[in-house]
């Protein structure tokens, strides 16, 4: 997820230097769009990783909110981009052949903030069924189960 989240925010960035560009514009331009539509939900989603890896469980789960944000703003950033630039959706062709906007749309949007946003779920449904029994903290009314194999076992022996 953080890989994902690192090339989504600096694709438009890196992209056109090796051919993979989004429309006409060349490699490290700064743009309203590139800041909003990819540093920002790449940044969230990253950030979100880093919380995941390391941390306590709230910050985990903060994390995993924080990847899953970022992952659902690249999906639909596309979208509602014309929204506050004051473009029509025309604005946003992402290459030149049919299949070239394809395959751009799903690095630099689709594909990407999908792939972010499914292992963020994922990794929140993980964070938020776990109960801190690995560090010893029980939930109330819940005790460890102390009795050993030998305990349980249904055959005794007389000596």
């Amino acid at each position: 997820m953080l890989v994902a989240a690192v090339w989504g925010a600096l694709v438009p960035f890196v992209g056109p230097s090796f051919g993979y560009g989004m429309g006409s514009t060349q490699s490290w331009t700064w743009s309203e769009s590139h800041l909003t539509s990819h540093l920002l939900p790449g940044i969230a989603a990253a950030l979100g990783g880093m919380l995941l890896m390391r941390g306590r469980r709230a910050r985990q789960m903060a994390g995993a909110l924080f990847a899953v944000a970022g992952g659902a703003w690249f999906v639909i950033a596309p979208s509602l981009h014309p929204l506050w630039a004051g473009q029509s959706m025309s604005g946003m062709r992402m290459g030149g052949s049919a299949m070239s906007s394809a395959l751009s749309a799903l690095g630099y949007h689709y594909g990407t903030g999908a792939l972010i946003a499914i292992v963020a779920a994922y990794a929140l449904g993980v964070v938020s069924s776990t109960r801190g029994t690995a560090s010893g903290v029980h939930s109330e009314g819940s005790q460890p189960d102390l009795q050993t194999a030998a305990d349980k076992s249904p055959v005794s022996v007389d000596a």
